[in-house]
């Protein structure tokens, strides 16, 4: 009877041990496959990078014109960086261009570096914006160009945004990159390491929207002006002080004239709209900030001040969004939908009177329609026909209509062809028009006018 037992016993360990092994050696097969779907993964996602990029044609200037800056995607040249009077090294120049076609490749974003030696009397701001405007920095459809502008002898770098980036690389974000990683290194003359630590901070920041609020967190680094620099430093400061006073006086001036107008209140607002500060209020926020205020308030009194009625006299309230529609046309009701337009509605109260008053919408997609007039007009596709080659152009055809009457037209667009390299012996310019869409110029994007710029 014990003889039968041990044998029991050892029988069910030898199957406990056989089952055992099999579940490792399972476990380890898993493990295998995971780590080599992985792998396949890597492999498809890995990019293929260019071989070399080509700059630009530099004609060396002590004074630049928004046309005679070189422009990186022009003339067979390939890269991201137009830097006439070489303040980059190559070295850095290579690891800067492929950190932002790494960008490009990753995001669609289109990132361009110009550092000038001297604009002339220009507002960095104002070259920045038209310079953008000329190239077309990012993608005509998303807008998502960044143009980062080093103007040497005004110690000055301007961060110019796209419309689709704006969300993103806020006015306050551009600024604590310039701050913390522009500033430093420029102090230094290390500009090239400078402008890679920027961008740098900018692909963290398209990659990963959450750290722009570990970056509202932190503290702006302010640092000391040397010695040398405190004379010409007091100048300008005294400079734009007077010069603020000015701007602001005449704008506080123009304000006021219009208030004290004897105009109706609709012309008013329509007046006082006109005002926008725009660029200037950040160039000159201290006295601007509280005529925008002033600005702002004003035109809150003139839209939503007590109106009575020219034809009775009689006192007219205004309808609220869902109460109007009824007095207005459906295609007036389909603008405030699209957010073209926006119409107020003031109405007697036994409705012998109804003024409809009309205002500009949030909305920059739509034009007034040729055939119905309204603003309800605009693209709605757009479609390559032919791709453009080394040997002939490519066409695109632009779609639009009127969400109002139907009236509907085709546009077709000539795409320039590829230009290829001067120096055709060089491998790297080839491949790297095989890899981009966009070696030949940029993508027809628009500057949305935010940003910021810090002096160094």
């Amino acid at each position: 009877m014990m003889k039968k037992y041990v044998l029991n016993c050892l029988l069910l360990f030898v199957v406990f041990q056989t089952y055992s092994f099999q579940e490792v050696d399972k476990g380890e097969v898993v493990v295998t496959t995971s780590q080599q779907e992985e792998t396949k993964k890597e492999e498809k996602t890995q990019l293929s990078y260019p071989d070399s990029f080509i700059p630009p044609k530099y004609i060396q200037k002590e004074v630049y014109l928004v046309k005679e800056v070189p422009n990186p995607k022009k003339n067979g040249a390939n890269g991201f960086i137009s830097d006439p009077n070489n303040y980059i090294n190559e070295i850095e120049e290579q690891q800067l261009n492929l950190k932002i076609w790494e960008i490009e490749q990753n995001t669609t974003a289109q990132v361009v570096i110009v550092i000038l030696k001297s604009i002339g009397k220009e507002v960095p701001k104002n070259f920045a914006v038209k310079l953008f405007e000329e190239w077309g920095i990012g993608d005509k459809e998303t807008d998502n160009g960044l143009l980062i502008l080093t103007v040497i002898d005004q110690r000055r770098t301007e961060f110019e945004v796209g419309y689709g980036l704006e969300p993103i690389l806020t006015d306050i974000v551009c600024h604590r990159i310039g701050t913390d990683e522009i500033v430093p290194y420029f102090k230094e003359g290390e500009f090239g390491k400078g402008l890679l630590s920027a961008v740098s901070r900018v692909e963290e920041i398209i990659n990963k929207p959450d750290i722009i609020d570990e970056i509202y967190a932190q503290n702006i680094n302010y640092y000391e002006e040397t010695k040398t620099s405190k004379g010409p430093f007091l100048i300008y400061l005294t400079f734009y002080a007077v010069f603020s006073l000015f701007i602001g006086g005449w704008f506080s001036i123009k304000a006021k004239s219009i208030d004290r107008s004897k105009e109706d209140l609709y012309d008013k607002y329509q007046d006082m709209n006109k005002l926008g500060l725009g660029c200037l209020l950040f160039l000159f926020p201290l006295p601007l900030y509280f005529i925008n205020r002033y600005v702002k308030s004003k035109l809150k009194l003139y839209r939503f001040s007590p109106r009575f009625s020219k034809k009775n006299g009689k006192q007219l309230y205004l309808k609220d969004e869902w109460s109007e529609n009824s007095f207005l046309e459906k295609a007036q009701i389909l603008e405030e939908k699209i957010q073209s337009k926006e119409y107020d509605v003031w109405v007697t109260e036994d409705e012998s009177d109804v003024l409809i008053l009309e205002y500009e919408g949030s909305s920059r997609k739509y034009t007034n329609c040729k055939q119905c007039g309204y603003k309800t007009y605009g693209r709605i596709s757009t479609k390559i026909i032919r791709k453009a080659t080394y040997d002939s152009s490519g066409e695109k055809q632009e779609d639009y209509l009127c969400k109002n009457c139907n009236y509907q037209k085709s546009k077709t667009i000539i795409i320039p062809r590829l230009e290829r390299s001067s120096s055709s012996s060089s491998s790297g310019g080839s491949s790297w028009s095989s890899s981009s869409s966009s070696s030949s110029s940029f993508g027809g994007g628009s500057s949305g006018g935010g940003g910021a710029g810090v002096s160094w």
